[in-house]
């Protein structure tokens, strides 16, 4: 029989090639999933300083629309609204009329699924779109993310002088507020949401259990393999041992991890080994310049090529605090045969297990201490390093994600292989 071809939209947030952070990662392989099902149009916006757009890496993506959008809404355009409304403000900060402006005139047909890749981004478009299936992807729970942000304390880079420690202090206290009134509103619109749509996917099991929803369905994060890991890891690189954290130093919750981490993890660790260098990849590393004069701290930025960074890495750290969803950095470093230390937040959701796959810890003497461990027992790196591979390789193989994503869109539409 002739297979049954289904016809898909993706509405996101940001272009998704090239691939250069997490978000476009996964919104890359699940646009290749729904390719695997049938033809694909991708309608996104293009934000300030976005890289060149390339072509899609997948055959069946029939069109593209990168519609420029302006930098986000000041607060003056958004405040009303926030104050007198039941919307997060994350929601309201984006200026999505052009968008939808254009896109009727650009749409071609009907489509039987239309997939967003985020709440945010279904809200402002959701009425375009009457007679389609509809997916939405809440690859993070936002209530869960703003929840864990109240939770840290303000921070102020080292030395700072007392002005810029109050300036800090002042803007906790006022995000503390709005993000009260935020995490309640997420909540109440994610549930909307779930109530609207056909299904929203999540990253993983544990977050299907907290999103209290009945149309979920998991799909997770993944990586490619690894084209030629480091396989003994009983080893270091070099003379100099290595600690490795890639992430967008753009985005909070690596910013918060890597500061403190820098600030009251690192120090214990030179303390008792002296030699150990932090290497810190990716964009944005303006963020943290005041790291750069951590003993031992070195501060990449982004590479085109991530391999030579991941080939001298002897631990990774995913120093993780706040956030939600699953950490990609994650199961990169079990792709690519590397041991990991992480905190109980960066390994959410990942079917990693202490003192098997990982090690986890939550305080920075603990964490330290899983650090120093690793790079004084060869043997344990090995071990942690072999059984994650096979993890990665049982559940986060992105070719076997695309598959699942592409089942997914014909279950939902109703349609089978045959």
């Amino acid at each position: 029989m002739v297979e049954q071809r289904i016809r898909s939209l993706m509405v996101a947030e940001a272009y998704p090639w090239p691939v250069v952070d997490g978000y476009k990662q996964r919104l890359s392989h699940v646009i290749g999933g729904l390719a695997g099902a049938g033809p694909v149009d991708v309608v996104t916006l293009e934000r300030p300083g976005s890289p060149p757009i390339a072509p899609s890496p997948w055959p069946g993506v029939d069109r593209t629309l990168a519609v420029p959008v302006p930098a986000e809404r000041g607060a003056r355009e958004w405040l009303t609204e926030w104050v007198r409304g039941p919307i997060p403000r994350r929601v309201l900060t984006t200026d999505w009329s052009d968008l939808r402006s254009r896109l009727p005139a650009w749409l071609s047909g009907t489509y039987d699924l239309v997939w967003c890749s985020h709440v945010h981004t279904w809200f402002p478009m959701h009425d375009l779109f009457p007679a389609a299936q509809v997916v939405v992807d809440f690859d993070n729970l936002e209530h869960l993310a703003v929840r864990l942000r109240r939770r840290q304390r303000p921070t102020a880079a080292p030395g700072s002088g007392t002005a810029a420690r109050v300036t800090a202090l002042g803007r906790w206290i006022a995000a503390q507020g709005a993000d009260a009134v935020d995490e309640r509103r997420w909540e109440r619109l994610q549930h909307r949401v779930a109530t609207a749509v056909d299904r929203v996917v999540v990253c993983s099991e544990l977050d299907a259990e907290r999103s209290r929803v009945a149309n979920v369905s998991v799909i997770p994060n993944g990586a490619e393999p690894a084209a030629a890991p480091r396989l003994d890891r009983t080893v270091l690189a070099t003379d100099a041992p290595t600690l490795g954290f890639v992430g967008a130093l753009d985005y909070l919750p690596n910013t918060d991890a890597v500061g403190w981490f820098a600030r009251e993890v690192f120090p214990i660790i030179r303390t008792h080994h002296p030699g150990v260098q932090f290497r810190v990849v990716g964009r944005g590393s303006d963020r943290l310049d005041w790291i750069r004069s951590c003993p031992g701290v070195e501060l990449i930025g982004a590479v085109d090529d991530l391999v030579p960074e991941l080939e001298r890495t002897d631990v990774a750290v995913v120093p993780i605090r706040i956030g939600a969803g699953t950490r990609l950095k994650v199961v990169e470093a079990l792709a690519n045969h590397l041991p990991i230390v992480s905190t109980s937040v960066g390994a959410e959701g990942i079917a990693v297990v202490d003192g098997q796959t990982a090690l986890i810890a939550d305080d920075a003497r603990r964490f330290a201490d899983a650090c120093l461990r690793l790079l004084s027992e060869p043997m344990l790196r090995q071990q942690l390093a072999d059984a994650g591979a096979e993890l990665f390789t049982s559940s986060y193989d992105w070719a076997d994600i695309r598959a699942r994503v592409s089942d997914l869109a014909r279950s939902v539409v109703g349609v089978s292989r045959e």
